[in-house]
């Protein structure tokens, strides 16, 4: 599969995956019984982080923008459809909407874009190492 096919479908998919765990009611959510504070925000730190560096590595292949501009529309992209997602939870999910899951999400993504590169390097370097074994 080729790299852009990839990311555009990850993407996509992780799109629908947050969609998802965002929309089920949150009885329907199992509990994993480990009682770690503040778990949920934890989830949404994860979940757009994992969905930044998805954005960029996609970005990064199929456009030719600056780099500012590539982890701009990420965090962007992570603010306003984490932001949609919270308003769309509190008036339609029968869920509440919280400012801090928000700001979870910033943050994730923001850490997302700043650990793109030094990943990116540390993935060539396994790649690397991983063709001289053979």
């Amino acid at each position: 599969m080729k790299r852009n096919t990839f990311f555009r479908i990850g993407v996509a998919a992780w799109i629908v995956v947050i969609f998802t765990l965002c929309a089920m009611p949150s009885s329907d959510i199992p509990d994993p019984g480990l009682n770690i504070p503040y778990a949920d925000k934890i989830v949404h730190f994860g979940m757009h982080f994992v969905m930044a560096l998805l954005l960029i590595g996609s970005l990064k292949i199929n456009a030719r923008l600056k780099w500012s501009v590539i982890v701009g529309t990420a965090i962007g992209f992570s603010i306003l459809y984490g932001g949609a997602i919270e308003i769309l939870q509190s008036n339609f999910f029968n869920r509440s909407g919280d400012p801090w899951d928000e700001l979870a999400n910033t943050a994730g993504a923001a850490v997302g874009c700043l650990l793109y590169r030094p990943l990116e390097r540390q993935k060539d370097k396994w790649l690397a190492r991983r063709k001289e074994k053979q």
